[in-house]
């Protein structure tokens, strides 16, 4: 479905509640923008609606009339109602910037045809642009007879286009349109990536040699037109570069060995951020990186340490880790920040690694961003895995009084469901209660229904003997679960710079809800934050989001759910603790029993407060003393 900008929600919302026509230049003024720019956006909802049977009628001189069936209206109106992504405005902004630094040359005029915006809208946001390009080193000047024009040295034009070009909000169809890519041009570039990926011995990812692909067909023009780098003399640490056919391309470009020199270096280092899916363990330990493997085995020795496993001797984890982390250390020194999709998801699956790798390569002096913490721990977390370390693993009792073949499958079963699981004992009903006594597992299993009387504080599972998908699925999300738990409580008794002090990101008050229903308690944890100017409204829709895509695991400790979502509508962090008054039900997949949400706003810098704040509220008594001091207060609302 095509995404809406929040104006062309607006109009559609507008159009929505008239029921004759209404004309462009009373859009136009409404919305303070030109007729022309209303127009452009008349066909992006026309072709947004489609789907839904939907369409615009133009008639001159009377305007436009929205044309949708009574049964298809109200899915209109979720549609204009539906929150507006918070890249909306940050996606424009972008791609101005990126515009604006590949021309040599532009008016404000050519910036409001491009993007269909008036004058006034392109002079209002061009502070905000112009702030962008200073992160970059770069400023916009005026020049007699020439217009506008982004300057700054050739290095920091090519970082900041390399780096827009691979933010996720980049419309990469459209910056091709705007590079005008020949078709020639386009198989000669595809030839020399082709070329560069055999003699490196890897492949990058489709997203990598898109982004590649537009660069050097830039970077073509930039030579043309004797626009070449200079790379300062500690960053051309290399004797020799892997450049495939483009060192062809460089010397037939270039006029001097020194600035063929400099064109390699810079080119070499950007092949070498690169995100790849494959590689040749001779691309592995072709170059001596001292330094990166030495960073790789000291985290592994210090991660092996608290997992209880030996991770070390595991080469393709050394090789995949050293790999990542010459490219994250380029990146690192250049300011380049990469985009992992699954950041959010990796802190709240694989908690307790997360949180190993961050606090652990802080400690060791290098600030990693969340992107690549979250990759870091994804190599690491599928070492463990292959390890098949039985350390963590859940306690399971069973239950079945219906025959051996009925224990017998149901164990077999169980044995081929990973991560796997310490069998404890496979009993009848009536020994149940005499096992459970004399260990404490993390839950049962049971192939009939149980009396209430029995296991009532050991979770319980029905299932089926052969184990149903259903019934693997949720086992399955209960193990992973408990796992994370027992990593997560191992490395906080063993991290020794947590302390036991009261959190003090926590607004004003704890605060008190009564509801049922899950979402509804996200919302009210969430709304404090909101309504102080925290979060942005969209935050708590990613948050009830995170918990159907993931289920329960953030359910650290037992009935406190941590719940949050990625910073980008985050606009000061901060904690809000909600405490029900009465347990619910909490996540769709495999339910927790919860009375207490706690919601993080939280930016990455600031991540060491969720091991801080899981430190406290592990220790019981210190839980409750926070309690009980905010039940006590005044000011406690509910």
């Amino acid at each position: 479905m095509k995404m809406l900008s929040s104006r062309q929600k607006n109009i559609l919302a507008k159009l929505l509640e008239s029921n004759q026509f209404v004309t462009i230049e009373f859009l136009a003024k409404w919305q303070d923008v030109s007729a022309r720019t209303v127009r452009y956006d008349m066909d992006k909802i026309d072709e947004a609606i489609q789907p839904f049977g939907a369409a615009i009628h133009r008639m001159p001189g009377k305007g436009v009339l929205l044309r949708v069936s009574d049964t298809k209206r109200p899915l209109l109106f979720e549609l204009a109602e539906r929150t507006t992504d918070a890249s909306d405005k940050d996606s424009q902004l972008l791609m101005m910037g990126l515009y604006m630094t590949l021309k040599s040359s532009f008016t404000i005029q050519e910036l409001a045809d491009v993007f269909f915006l008036s004058r006034s809208s392109i002079q209002k946001y061009m502070p905000e642009v112009e702030e962008w390009l200073d992160s970059f080193d770069l400023q916009v000047v005026k020049e007699a007879w020439k217009g506008l024009q982004v300057i700054g040295t050739e290095r920091s034009i090519r970082y900041a286009l390399y780096q827009m070009l691979g933010e996720k909000q980049t419309d990469l169809e459209r910056v091709e349109q705007w590079l005008a890519i020949k078709g020639a041009d386009k198989e000669l570039v595809q030839s020399w990536l082709r070329s560069i990926q055999e003699v490196r011995g890897v492949q990058y990812s489709e997203t990598s040699l898109a982004i590649f692909c537009l660069f050097l067909s830039w970077w073509q023009q930039q030579l043309k037109t004797e626009h070449y780098v200079f790379v300062p003399k500690d960053d051309r640490h290399k004797s020799r570069f892997r450049l495939g056919a483009i060192e062809t391309a460089i010397e037939e470009r270039t006029k001097d060995s020194r600035t063929r020199l400099h064109e390699s270096a810079f080119l070499d280092d950007l092949f070498d951020q690169a995100k790849v899916v494959s590689y040749s363990r001779e691309a592995a330990s072709s170059d001596h990186y001292e330094r990166e493997i030495a960073f790789c085995r000291q985290l592994l020795a210090q991660v092996s340490s608290v997992l209880q496993t030996d991770l070390e001797s595991d080469e393709k984890l050394l090789h995949d880790l050293t790999h990542h982390v010459k490219a994250a250390f380029k990146r690192m020194a250049q300011g380049i920040e990469i985009d992992n999709p699954y950041t959010e998801e990796i802190k709240v699956r694989y908690r307790a690694i997360y949180e190993m790798v961050f606090q652990m390569t802080n400690d060791m002096g290098y600030r990693l961003i969340a992107a690549e913490t979250a990759y870091i721990t994804m190599h690491i977390s599928a070492a463990f895995e292959r390890s098949r370390n039985r350390t963590f693993l859940p306690t399971v009792i069973v239950v079945c009084s219906s025959g051996l073949a009925a224990s017998s499958i149901l164990t077999t079963k169980l044995e081929q469901i990973e991560p796997g699981f310490h069998l404890i004992s496979v009993v009848n009903t009536a020994d149940l209660e005499r096992v459970l006594e004399e260990s404490e597992p993390d839950f049962v299993l049971t192939t009939q229904e149980l009396p209430s009387s029995l296991a009532p504080a050991a979770k319980r599972f029905r299932v089926s003997p052969i184990l149903s998908d259903d019934d693997k699925r949720l086992i399955q999300h209960e193990a992973h679960k408990i796992i994370n738990r027992k990593q997560l409580a191992r490395f906080n008794e063993l991290y020794e710079k947590a302390t036991l002090i009261e959190p003090t990101l926590f607004d004003e008050k704890v605060h008190r809800a009564s509801t049922s229903d899950w979402r509804e308690a996200i919302t009210l944890a969430a709304s404090p934050l909101l309504e102080a100017g925290y979060i942005g409204r969209r935050y708590i829709q990613e948050m009830i989001m995170s918990v159907e895509r993931n289920g329960t695991y953030m359910v650290f400790l037992p009935r406190m759910a941590f719940v949050h979502a990625g910073p980008e509508n985050v606009h000061k962090e901060g904690i809000s603790m909600t405490v029900l008054e009465q347990e619910i039900d909490f996540g769709d997949l495999n339910p927790e029993r919860v009375d207490i949400v706690i919601v993080l706003a939280m930016q990455e810098a600031h991540n060491q407060d969720f091991l801080q704040l899981f430190h406290y509220l592990e220790d019981h008594s210190s839980r409750e003393q926070l309690l009980a001091k905010w039940s006590g207060r005044k000011d406690a609302t509910s």
